[in-house]
């Protein structure tokens, strides 16, 4: 039976239908921003920007990037929300914190309607990614104040899903609970936190497999589109897994389909997506091949609308017919463009070391973290922090030491000078920094 959060006609609509069909609620958005927002006001007026020129996708191009970091700022001078909230307290019914690695999270306010659209877009990537009424998942991410916890747990139950709302923490008493709780299970984390998690197990004397996590649902880092990384945790839960995008700011959601071919974007309706050259700023054509930054447009929000942010996370477009036959576009995940770095003129994203590391598994557990001690020019060899597996004796840690530096060398075109640390040092329960930049601008 069809899923009741999935609107055929958006699904099966060509990108100029789809176009068509948003182009009104977008110029609607536009004028309530510019009506309620005192922050997207003086945008626009800086601009030069009337509201009712932005009356088509094509129009956006006009409108300056939002930046996460200048609306936490505004979030200091402002209302709650800062200088953009649009919606009166009394129909607000959520407040969130955006999620990430670093910096101080930014406060996001939610209507009843807002919650309702976020749900819809993450039920339909749940459907995609092969979740189903009737599962039982098991939610490890933090409730404290990000969408991670309470957002995701509510779209799950939109789809129609048992969600255990586990969170972060405690992950001996988790496999404890694993253990106890009879059928099979879905697990909703990190794809570090399955790997930080298994290696638990197994310091405990469990087997993962035994605890029936057959589903893996996963979001927060990069690391599953790495084929090694996706089929260590494949193979040591016995589990199929799969990757899931989202953006906290706007509850945009994409997923992949079963035949994991790049993740299918959910938010028709709801969120515009653009394509950006992450320097010149300059909009690219969604077309098959076609790489750069994902910019987003919310076009139905009522208390935290955002025109143009930045997600920062560079990808891979493709927009051919998919072989599950849904026809909006997908993408293949690179990084985020801002956890790039040059080492001596070549880019380096944190996933292609990732695919490396994982030539040398099991000896290494291919968890790692770069650290930028200066500022760039990146013309040194930088420090790459590796987690080495408990089973290799420490007087081979020379030669792998001398093994990795000249396989990363050789298949990511940069030197680094390697460092092994322990098992569990890197991968955590939350999202896992790969890049530390350890210097001040």
């Amino acid at each position: 039976m069809a899923p009741t959060f999935w609107c055929e006609e958006l699904e099966t609509m060509t990108a100029g239908e789809l176009r068509r069909y948003e182009a009104p609620i977008l110029a609607a958005q536009v004028e309530y921003l510019y009506a309620y927002s005192n922050y997207y006001r003086c945008v626009l007026d800086n601009a030069g920007i009337r509201p009712h020129e932005i009356t088509c996708h094509e129009a956006l191009e006009m409108v300056p990037f939002t930046e996460k970091k200048d609306l936490a700022q505004a979030q200091r001078e402002g209302l709650l929300i800062g200088p953009h909230q649009c919606a009166p307290m009394d129909k607000i019914v959520r407040l969130v914190g955006t999620g990430g690695t670093s910096g101080k999270p930014m406060r996001i306010a939610w209507t009843r309607e807002d919650v309702h659209a976020y749900s819809e877009m993450g039920a339909r990537a749940l459907w995609i990614l092969g979740c189903r009424p009737g599962d039982l998942v098991v939610n490890c991410f933090n409730y404290s104040i990000y969408a991670g916890g309470v957002m995701d747990h509510m779209a799950f139950e939109h789809l129609g899903a048992a969600v255990l709302a586990y969170g972060v923490g405690n992950s001996r008493a988790l496999l404890d609970l694993l253990a106890d709780l009879p059928g099979d299970k879905c697990l909703y984390s990190t794809p570090s936190y399955a790997v930080r998690l298994a290696g638990i197990a197994s310091e405990a004397g469990m087997e993962p497999r035994t605890l029936n996590v057959r589903k893996g649902v996963f979001s927060g880092e990069a690391g599953l589109q790495v084929p090694g990384y996706r089929q260590k945790i494949e193979k040591t839960w016995g589990m199929a897994a799969g990757d899931l995008y989202g953006v906290a700011e706007l509850g945009c959601q994409s997923a992949e389909c079963e035949h994991r071919n790049g993740m299918h974007f959910c938010g028709q309706g709801y969120v515009i997506a653009e394509l950006i050259d992450p320097d010149s700023g300059a909009v690219k054509k969604m077309k098959d091949g076609e790489t750069g930054e994902l910019v987003f447009t919310s076009i139905r929000r009522q208390a935290s609308p955002l025109l143009r942010l930045r997600s920062h996370d560079f990808v891979a477009v493709e927009t051919s017919r998919c072989a599950c036959g849904r026809t909006g576009f997908r993408f293949h995940t690179r990084g985020r463009s801002d956890d790039m770095f040059v080492v001596k003129g070549v880019n380096i994203f944190p996933t292609s070391i990732q695919e490396v590391l994982h030539e040398l598994h099991p000896r290494l557990t291919g968890e790692f973290q770069v650290a930028l001690d200066t500022p760039p020019p990146f013309d040194y060899a930088p420090r790459l922090l590796v987690e080495v597996s408990p089973g290799v004796p420490s007087s081979q840690h020379a030669a792998l030491i001398r093994e990795t530096e000249a396989v990363i060398r050789t298949k990511a075109a940069f030197a680094a000078l390697v460092e092994l640390v322990p098992q569990g040092t890197i991968a955590s329960e939350h999202k896992t920094r790969r890049v530390l930049r350890n210097y001040k601008l």
